[in-house]
């Protein structure tokens, strides 16, 4: 779990500079084919763009002292957020997916430059979330890089 604001910056620019490393050099027909199930590098970002949005406004909800609505959800409403948002953003282009993924991760530097020093210092949500965003960058940057190897791309 992440201990202060300066391990958070440091936690999520790392994590996305991994992400970003895993689709380095991917053509965009490359990242139109399936990793696993049905789901695309593409997808895989989009999945991430997603979640990130999602979470973006609930540490804004902190900030405000109020209640993460992720703080409620069970493995049955993850598998639900996914399938819907996955029917949502499938068809987007993939310059929209990149661009919205590097929107998404200015916009939560920005919030957590926003977060009140004691609402980061009262943990639980906050810290928790610093770990959690860059635990699921690195998930999935680790899905293509294990695709990528066995694709031999």
């Amino acid at each position: 779990m992440v201990s202060d604001r300066k391990e958070a910056y440091s936690l999520l620019e790392a994590s996305h500079k991994e992400l970003l490393a895993a689709i380095d050099g991917l053509t965009p027909e490359q990242m139109a084919i399936p990793v696993f199930a049905d789901w695309s590098v593409k997808d895989i970002l989009a999945h991430i763009v997603s979640w990130e949005e999602y979470t973006l406004l609930d540490l804004q909800r902190v900030a405000r002292g109020h209640m993460p609505a992720l703080a409620s959800f069970k493995q049955q409403d993850v598998d639900n957020f996914n399938a819907l948002v996955m029917g949502l953003r499938r068809n987007f282009p993939l310059d929209q997916v990149m661009d919205e993924l590097e929107a998404n991760r200015q916009a939560t530097i920005a919030a957590l430059d926003a977060l009140p020093d004691e609402r980061l210092a009262q943990g639980q949500f906050a810290r928790i979330w610093a770990s959690i965003t860059a635990g699921h960058d690195h998930e999935h940057a680790e899905d293509i890089r294990k695709w990528r190897q066995a694709q031999g791309v």
